[in-house]
């Protein structure tokens, strides 16, 4: 299949995805469609009937219409929108026409296009990536230069005469800059600028210095940055992109005058802490509010209710009332432990490591033995029970099962997808479907939730976010 880049622009994008996802939206309004294509998407590969809806592809902050042709030919035009709607990138690819459906594959990192009489169009996703666009703006003002750089644009390869204007590359959101240096060595720093001016990114690549003018080639994926003499300097987009930072745990403020024990996660908007004296407190988003006391234990449910258990008074369960600011006493005791999905779903463990099920009026017993569980917002159960091996067992619904990996003392599930555990020496883990993984840091208590929000302590009380 041919690659045919018609047109593109630089415009800003919407949250970027790692995996494309395939929507279904109304025919009409359709977006400002490139001149002779058309939307024509039909109900299914034997038929020319329109359909109600269209598919169309969304990854990595863009959104991507398999058009039709005016004149009918039998291909599709593959246009990618940003954000705002504005085309920044078309592709002519030919082998069917008439779209109905849109299939994603991640094992092979490719996208279908299905049309009439089922041909179908393969595209791989890294062919669906807008190219960096090139742009020319004025040298001054320009965005805050890093100590050691400059501006330095120039005429052309034979001269060291200023230019008007400064080769600058906009793309997936950031704007990159061909800076010189103040020693003048034969280099260029390319510098990546977010959407509020702000460096996220240097590039040092030797070979060329005094920038002139940038070519980006669609084929290879390289930008190529041409300087004094003609020397020239190639980077592959990729390299341009700002990395990531590694996933880690980020240390949190701390509540005032006191040490948590214990953080609970229901969601990244409800996150409780309950220090050694037993007192909750609220995580107000850049801070800690103390809301009430005392107990022993703490559960925060996916939507926000929080309960708690007090075994020295008499295996006591409590709910928190919002309203009153205060815990309610109207539960059955026996409890030594809680661990809620929402405000009428709870499972306890009593004193003997026994399992129960909150009815909505009574603890019903289901099953024993472990010494603490955890329960997700999707309804994931899990337990530990370190006095045997160190196990770590899961609930199918009727008993316990043994078939996860032993190690761990303490686990946390926020859902099927989040399940986290601490060992014996403070080691974290987390749960990757058939194994526990290794991650940094070191904590005493974790808290994971649904929404994929986890929380932890250390030892000394220090309050960590995964992030």
């Amino acid at each position: 299949m041919c690659l045919g880049l018609m047109t593109f622009t630089a415009s800003p994008r919407a949250e970027a995805q790692t995996t494309p996802t395939v929507v279904q939206v109304p025919p009409t309004p359709a977006p400002v469609l490139p001149a002779g294509t058309k939307v024509t998407c039909t109900q299914g590969p034997a038929t020319g009937a329109a359909a109600a809806t269209c598919p169309v592809l969304r990854y990595d902050g863009y959104s991507y219409w398999a058009l039709s042709y005016v004149d009918n030919r039998v291909g599709m035009a593959i246009a990618a929108y940003d954000a705002s709607g504005k085309l920044v990138a078309q592709w002519e690819k030919a082998g069917a026409r008439y779209v109905y459906g849109i299939t994603v594959d991640p094992a092979n990192k490719r996208v279908t296009f299905a049309g009439q009489s089922d041909a179908k169009i393969a595209v791989a996703w890294d062919d669906l990536v807008p190219p960096p666009v090139v742009v020319q703006v004025p040298p001054s003002p320009a965005p805050a230069v890093p100590a050691g750089m400059k501006v330095t644009c120039t005429q052309g390869p034979g001269t060291g005469a200023a230019a008007a204007t400064c080769p600058v590359i906009q793309w997936k959101g950031y704007t990159f800059w061909a800076f010189s240096y103040m020693d003048n060595r034969v280099g260029m720093a390319i510098v990546a600028y977010d959407a509020a001016g702000k460096v996220v990114a240097t590039l040092e690549k030797p070979g060329a210095r005094y920038v002139y003018a940038v070519t980006v080639n669609p084929a290879d994926k390289t930008v190529t940055f041409a300087g004094q003499a003609d020397a020239k300097i190639s980077v592959k987009w990729s390299e341009l992109l700002p990395t990531p930072p590694s996933p880690q745990f980020v240390r949190q403020p701390l509540p005032v005058g006191a040490t948590l024990k214990q953080i609970s996660v229901g969601s990244a908007n409800a996150v409780w802490g309950l220090d050694t004296a037993g007192f909750n407190w609220k995580w107000t988003g850049s801070g800690w509010q103390k809301m009430g006391g005392t107990v022993s234990n703490i559960s925060t449910a996916s939507d926000g209710t929080l309960w708690a258990t007090n075994p020295p008074d008499s295996l006591r369960v409590l709910k928190w009332d919002a309203t009153g600011s205060k815990w309610t006493w109207n539960l059955p005791t026996g409890m030594k432990q809680v661990t809620a999905v929402n405000a009428n779903a709870a499972w306890g463990l009593d004193n003997a490591g026994a399992l129960f099920r909150w009815t909505g009026s009574a603890w019903e017993k289901k099953g024993c033995c472990v010494s603490q569980l955890s329960v997700g917002a999707d309804g994931e159960l899990w337990a530990t029970n370190p006095a045997d091996s160190q196990r770590v067992l899961r609930w199918d619904g009727a008993k316990w099962t043994w078939n996860i990996p032993t190690g761990m003392t303490f686990v946390s599930v926020g859902s099927a997808k989040n399940i986290w555990a601490l060992d014996g020496s403070d080691q974290v883990y987390q749960w990757a479907g058939t194994s526990w993984q290794k991650v940094p840091g070191a904590l005493r208590n974790i808290s994971a939730a649904g929404d994929g929000s986890v929380w932890g302590l250390d030892a000394q009380g220090l309050v960590y976010k995964w992030q």
